[in-house]
């Protein structure tokens, strides 16, 4: 069974909305649903903004239920490259980097996860590759790669260039990154979509396409879950 994770609340609800939710309980401070969505039975999580309530929420889901087979980060995020990845269009992360974890000065790559061993932390492909099919069930424009997180909305323009550059990121956000460390852990399936509600004027955009961006992630996370069986 697949249990979806958001960080925010306008993420969540076009979900919910369309589901029968059968069941809420408080895990820490996330808030789990279990639904049904004709016929198809899932989980879905509101963790909270950033990287510590991600990884806490998730990390709590995983011990409180082991019946849960696979995760998936569904939410917005921005594009690091609006030529590669457009407003309102999807992202699919295969590798998630945390940008703002540095200990460079000790000679390792920026990005790298100390004990871990390694800046890059996988998707799992089944999962992703059901992702991309959604999308294009769903006539979105998709496109797979990096996504890089950290504690920060990024704007700045040599940031994000900064980000292409080291990591070939696709998109950014405050979240993905620290799901997939956590399922990396626990040895979890993982995956994320992103749809892009800001490019270029991030604040302004983000504000406009942010529930667009919303309902268009909700039609892919209910298309999903009649492709992954």
């Amino acid at each position: 069974m697949i249990c979806f994770l958001c960080a925010m609340e306008g993420e969540a609800a076009p979900v919910l909305q369309k589901s029968q939710i059968e069941k809420e309980e408080k895990v820490g401070f996330a808030r789990l649903y279990s639904c049904v969505y004709q016929g198809h039975p899932f989980f879905l999580a509101i963790c909270g903004i950033g990287k510590v309530l991600s990884a806490s929420g998730l990390s709590g889901i995983i011990t409180a239920h082991p019946e849960i087979t696979g995760y998936i980060n569904l939410g917005i995020g921005g594009s690091l490259d609006p030529k590669r990845a457009n407003l309102l269009s999807a992202v699919v992360g295969m590798e998630f980097v945390q940008h703002d974890m540095d200990t460079s000065p000790f000679g390792d790559p920026r990005g790298f996860l100390n004990g871990l061993g390694i800046v890059k932390i996988p998707a799992e492909k089944q999962i992703a590759l059901d992702l991309v099919e959604a999308c294009k069930n769903s006539g979105l424009s998709v496109y797979e790669g990096v996504i890089v997180s950290g504690d920060t909305f990024v704007t700045d323009e040599e940031k994000k260039q900064g980000f292409v550059t080291e990591f070939d990121a696709i998109s950014v956000d405050m979240e993905a990154a620290a799901y997939a460390e956590v399922a990396y852990v626990y040895q979890k399936p993982f995956a994320a979509l992103r749809i892009i509600s800001d490019a270029v004027d991030h604040h302004n955009e983000y504000v406009k396409y942010k529930p667009r961006a919303c309902e268009i992630g909700s039609e892919v996370a209910l298309n999903f879950l009649s492709i992954h069986l």
